[in-house]
């Protein structure tokens, strides 16, 4: 299957985008002590990271977007819960 290099790039800066944002919005709002908005922040970069995969990857866009929307706050929050599991656990409780 042959790309358009132009939609190749797109694809990239979309994925690009979603990724760096949504770790920078997850560190914003976990040093603010905000932390139970991060699922509900992150959905918009979910929706840019589903929308780049789409693109490169010539996935239905559709389908990548809700995927995206919903699977990047649910790695979010497994990692929260690992992370917190673990700070209990060095304390002792």
């Amino acid at each position: 299957m042959t790309q358009d290099p132009l939609v190749l790039a797109v694809g990239l800066v979309l994925l690009a985008l979603g990724a760096v944002g949504a770790t920078l919005t997850q560190r914003m709002l976990t040093e603010q002590g905000r932390g139970r908005r991060i699922p509900l922040a992150l959905v918009p970069f979910g929706v840019l990271i589903g929308a780049g995969a789409a693109l490169i990857r010539g996935w239905d866009l559709l389908v990548a977007l809700v995927a995206g929307a919903a699977i990047v706050p649910a790695v979010a929050i497994g990692g929260r819960w690992l992370e917190l599991r673990r700070r209990r656990g060095r304390r002792g409780g």
